[in-house]
């Protein structure tokens, strides 16, 4: 019972350090990635400030994709979603479309932080992710979902809620993988 507790408010935690860290955007798909790895090492170092910044430098020297890819699809569902509110041809197709490879998108993404680790390139990692199987995939997308819901509806604890989604991901990662856990 402790263990689960600790966990609990660790990952709570680690949401407000992962909300902070993503509030420049750019940042927001490392600043994931920085928590899972926490979340991995928490056996072994507490959860902190501390152990959260370092992982951060360390998705930070992996390279620029970690940071140029997000960002780039998220811009593009962006554009999409524009295109739909504007009305152009082809909206209401776009309007089922663009939901449904968003939450795709969001779990193959949690999928591909929780792969990542230190030393690894991005494309291991995005491998990693597409390779995983895809109930645990559909468990984070059913958690993204949820997440998405709870935060329209209370945007107040959106800084809890990705702690929560950073534990999922952790937890999908380690049941996939025994060898990482």
């Amino acid at each position: 019972m402790s263990r689960r507790l600790t966990l609990l408010s660790e990952s709570l935690l680690l949401g407000l350090m992962v909300f902070l860290a993503s509030l420049p955007l750019v940042t927001a798909f490392a600043a994931v990635a920085a928590g899972c790895a926490v979340l991995r090492e928490s056996e072994r170092t507490p959860v902190g400030a501390r152990a959260y910044a370092r992982q951060l430098a360390a998705v930070a020297r992996g390279g620029p994709l970690g940071f140029a890819a997000p960002v780039g699809l998220g811009a593009v569902l962006l554009l999409d979603w524009t295109a739909v509110r504007a009305g152009l041809p082809g909206h209401q197709l776009l309007a089922v479309l663009v939901p449904i490879v968003a939450l795709a998108a969001a779990a193959l993404a949690l999928r591909c932080a929780a792969a990542w680790r230190p030393g690894h390139a991005w494309p291991r990692a995005a491998r990693d992710a597409v390779r995983a199987d895809l109930y645990g995939t559909g468990l984070l997308a059913m958690a993204v979902a949820v997440a998405a819901v709870v935060c329209a509806t209370f945007p107040l604890v959106t800084p809890l809620a990705l702690g929560q989604l950073v534990l999922a991901a952790a937890a999908v990662d380690a049941r996939t993988s025994p060898a990482r856990a």
